[in-house]
């Protein structure tokens, strides 16, 4: 341990320096240094990301309270969890299975196959492969793919650079909507800032900002429970968790809005609906501008 900083020279009585705060490492460090160095700034400097979890999890709304009232030292920054619970989750999703569980598989009934099925309209068979290409990132036959590309010409033109790229290119498609949805996404806190401040007009911005960065932080962490219980393989168990997480949701969404601003459960159920409403429009014009985006700029 070092008796002086090595970078202002200031005098050590711990291991970080109290004039500018840098931790005491070796000015050459081996690979042990480099690790340790690496776990304090992803753990948040001396437990703080323990702390900012922990409060985020079993208090909803309280981490938000603590930063608005000053209380921030024992805390990561909320940009730092938001960024840190959302690549968590998106690392998770990416390597957890899809699952797919058919009603009549959980039923025990085998599908009968002496009755032929019901012909599909243009736009069902259309839609029926593109989703299909999409969600098993199967590339089509050059049969389906001309059969699927000729009943396109009968869809609105509007939907037509995405079906076009979900047919021809459905894991290139797939593979830019995962990796512009976290963009998408983080783009959309400020507007869900901005609508809950339509029903908050007493508070300052900067405060539904505080607000939102913590919520989507605790929805990420949420999600990843299910995703990190696909890997089990088991499909019944990740859906059972999935459902639990939605559930989840709107009860801590509500505890955190009545801790943070106020008001009864009644009032603050009727804001958190209309909060709902108007932040699913927008997610949804933004999810059509980012896919028809993708569609445009990679053909």
């Amino acid at each position: 341990m070092s008796t002086a900083c090595l970078n202002c020279g200031s005098p050590l009585t711990g291991p970080f320096c109290a004039s500018c705060g840098q931790r005491d490492i070796p000015p050459y460090p081996g690979v042990k240094d480099l690790v340790v160095d690496a776990f304090w700034e992803l753990s948040g400097w001396d437990g703080r990301f323990a702390n900012t979890v922990k409060a985020l999890v079993q208090r909803p709304g309280m981490l938000t309270r603590e930063f608005l009232e000053g209380r921030r030292a024992r805390y990561i920054s909320p940009l730092r969890l938001y960024l840190m619970a959302s690549l968590v989750y998106f690392v998770l999703a990416a390597a957890a299975p899809s699952a797919h569980i058919m009603p009549d598989a959980l039923i025990g009934r085998k599908p009968d196959a002496s009755q032929p099925a019901a012909p599909l309209s243009t736009s069902g068979r259309l839609g029926k492969e593109a989703g299909d290409a999409l969600a098993n990132q199967r590339v089509l036959s050059p049969a389906e793919r001309d059969r699927a590309l000729k009943d396109m010409e009968r869809a609105p033109s509007v939907l037509r650079p995405f079906l076009r790229k979900a047919v021809s290119d459905p894991v290139g498609f797939r593979r830019g909507i995962i990796a512009t949805m976290p963009r998408m996404l983080f783009a959309l806190l400020p507007m869900f800032a901005a609508i809950v401040g339509l029903f908050h007009r007493d508070r300052k911005y900067p405060e539904h900002l505080y607000f939102a960065i913590h919520l989507h932080a605790f929805i990420f962490l949420a999600f990843c429970i299910p995703q990190l219980l696909k890997l089990a393989h088991v499909p019944m168990v990740g859906v059972v968790s999935a459902f639990i997480a939605v559930l989840c949701v709107p009860t801590y969404a509500t505890m955190a809005f009545r801790l943070v601003y106020g008001g009864s459960v009644t009032g603050t159920l009727v804001k958190e609906a209309c909060i709902a409403a108007i932040y699913a429009v927008v997610s949804l014009v933004a999810f059509i501008i980012m896919i028809y985006w993708i569609a445009v700029t990679s053909t």
